[in-house]
C-alpha cells in the first residue's frame, strides 16, 4: 500500500559539471574504469581488504567492502563466495543463502555442504522462533485461563455472599418477629389476667405468661377455680391451642398468598407441609411460625417448592440481579447459571437485566 502511494519525478534531477559520458553499467562501473584508467585495481585491491579484515574477524568493514566490489562488478563469482563465508561467519543466514545463488548464478561451484550448513542453521532459527512463538501464545491462553478462572471464583463468592446476606436478613426478621410475639402475648396474658382473675382491691394482682407443655397450658396456682374470700371464681375464656394458633399465623400473613400450607406439633418444633410458589415463600412461612410464642423450630422439608420442581416466571422489578432471583425462586444464588441459560435468546449471555423483563425460571429439581 505505501509503495502505491509514493510517486517519483525526474524534474528534479540534479546538473552535473562532468562532460564525459557514462558507459553502460551505470555510475560504479564508471568509477572501476576511471580507477583502472589511472593505474589503480579497484576491483583486487576492494577483494584483499575484505579479505584482511574478514581474517581479522572484522566483518562488518569486510561485508563493507564485498558489497562495494560487486556493486561495481556484480559478475565476480568469487568476490560473491567471500562475501557468503563473511555473512555465514556472522550467522546472517538468510543473507548467506541469497549470496550463495548469486554465487551460483556468477558461475562459481558453492560446496554442497556449505549450503547444507546454512540451509540447516536457517530452519533451526526458524524453528526456535516458532517455538518461541508457540511458548509465547501458550503462556498467553494460560494467562487469560487463569484470569477466567479467577472470574469463576470471584462471581461463586459474589454469589455466597448474596445468600450469607439474605439468611442474615432473615434472622433479623426472625427475631424481631419473636420479640414482637413475646410481648404480645405477655400483654394479651396480662389483659386476660386482669379482666377475668383479678382478685379483690386489697389483694394485688400480678401478671406471667403461662409455660406451654406439650400444646396445654399449665394450670395457675388455683386450680379449683376458688377467690381468696372462698366462693367460686368466674370461669376463664378458652385459650386456643398452639397448633390452631400456628394454623391462624399463616393464613393471617399476607406475603404467604398462593401457598397451600397445613401445621402440627411435634413438642415445640412445627412441622410444615403443602405448596408454595417460591422458596422465599417458605422462608416467610417458617418466619411466621418462629414469631409464634411456643415454637421453638420449623422443620419445612415437606414443603414443596413449585419454582424447583416445576418452574415459573418472573418480571425483572427494580433491584433485581440473577444471584438474588435465583436465591427468591430457589433458596441457592448458585443456581444464577441455569436462570442465564434459560434465558439465553434473551440475555444472548449478558447479565444485565431491564426492568420489565420477563424470565423463565426452569426447574432443577
Amino acid at each position: 500500500m505505501l509503495a502505491e502511494s509514493v510517486s517519483f519525478d525526474d524534474s528534479p534531477a540534479r546538473c552535473s559539471l562532468s562532460d564525459q559520458p557514462i558507459p553502460p553499467g551505470g555510475v560504479p562501473r564508471a568509477l572501476r574504469h576511471a580507477a583502472e584508467g589511472s593505474g589503480l585495481d579497484p576491483i583486487a585491491e576492494l577483494y584483499n581488504e575484505a579479505l584482511r579484515y574478514a581474517v581479522e574477524g572484522h566483518l562488518k568493514p569486510a561485508r563493507e567492502r564485498l558489497q562495494m566490489l560487486l556493486t561495481m562488478c556484480p559478475d565476480d563469482g568469487e568476490a560473491a563466495m567471500l562475501l557468503s563465508k563473511v555473512l555465514i561467519a556472522g550467522q546472517k543466514w538468510q543473507e548467506a543463502l541469497a549470496s550463495l545463488d548469486v554465487t551460483e548464478s556468477a558461475g562459481q561451484i558453492v560446496p554442497e555442504n556449505l549450503r547444507i550448513t546454512v540451509q540447516t542453521h536457517l530452519r533451526a532459527d526458524n524453528e526456535a522462533d516458532e517455538e518461541q512463538r508457540q511458548a509465547l501464545l501458550a503462556r498467553d491462553e494460560g494467562e487469560i485461563k487463569a484470569l477466567r478462572s479467577e472470574a469463576r471464583r470471584l462471581r461463586s463468592e459474589n454469589a455466597q455472599l448474596l445468600g450469607q446476606a439474605h439468611e442474615l436478613e432473615q434472622e433479623t426478621r426472625k427475631w424481631a418477629w419473636t420479640t414482637a410475639g413475646v410481648s404480645s402475648m405477655a400483654i394479651l396474658f396480662l389483659i386476660v389476667n386482669l379482666i377475668f382473675g383479678g382478685g379483690s382491691a386489697d389483694t394485688a394482682a400480678v401478671a406471667a405468661v403461662p409455660p406451654v407443655v406439650d400444646d396445654i397450658p399449665v394450670a395457675d396456682a388455683n386450680p379449683a377455680g376458688i377467690d381468696a374470700e372462698g366462693s367460686a371464681a368466674a370461669p376463664e375464656a378458652p385459650v386456643a391451642s398452639l397448633t390452631e394458633r400456628a394454623a391462624s399465623a399463616l393464613a393471617a400473613s399476607s406475603s404467604l398468598e398462593g401457598t397451600t400450607l397445613e401445621v402440627q406439633l411435634n413438642g415445640n418444633t412445627a412441622l410444615l407441609s403443602g405448596v408454595v410458589p417460591t422458596f422465599r415463600h417458605r422462608k416467610n412461612a417458617e418466619d411466621v411460625l418462629l414469631a409464634t410464642a411456643g415454637i421453638a423450630a420449623v422443620e419445612a422439608e415437606g414443603v414443596e417448592v413449585i419454582a424447583r420442581t416445576r418452574g415459573a416466571h418472573h418480571v425483572v422489578k427494580s433491584g433485581d440481579n440473577l444471584s438474588k432471583i435465583s436465591y427468591e425462586f430457589y433458596g441457592d444464588a448458585t443456581q444464577a447459571k441455569n436462570v442465564l441459560k434459560a434465558n439465553k435468546k434473551l440475555l444472548r449471555g449478558r447479565t444485565n437485566l431491564s426492568l420489565g423483563q420477563e424470565l423463565v425460571i426452569p426447574a432443577i429439581d
